[in-house]
């Protein structure tokens, strides 16, 4: 029994250390997960600001619907301040080669994402 709680403690600490994500599902050795455990998010990036002007898109892509520009210098709201960046489609954009990250913003209206490589916390 004690072999169980130690590894749901494991679990949620080693999610608490990897950025705060928002949820998780303990599973230890004879027992699958059977729910999750809220961890709050002590450090959320509420907005971010272009370091380049940068396209917003439809879908984490580059070549995904053109819906608005994020211009250099600007500040957008981040939809999910506590969330994790989006592993999607890669680009070679604001000095960045084969990266994939995105972040879901939110400016003036405008919902859509942008490359990570082109925005700063």
């Amino acid at each position: 029994m004690r072999y169980k709680s130690l590894a749901s403690a494991a679990a949620i600490t080693g999610i608490l250390l990897a950025g705060g994500a928002t949820s998780a599902a303990a599973v230890t050795p004879n027992h699958p997960a059977s729910g999750t455990a809220s961890v709050a998010c002590e450090f959320p990036r509420k907005t971010v600001k272009a370091h380049e002007s940068v396209k917003i898109r439809k879908t984490a892509h580059v070549k995904s619907t053109y819906l608005g520009l994020l211009p250099k210098g600007k500040r957008a709201k981040r939809v999910h301040p506590c969330a994790i960046v989006t592993i999607a489609g890669n680009y070679s954009l604001c000095g960045w080669k084969n990266d994939n990250r995105w972040d879901l913003i939110n400016y003036r209206g405008i919902k859509g994402w942008v490359p990570l490589a082109c925005v700063v916390g």
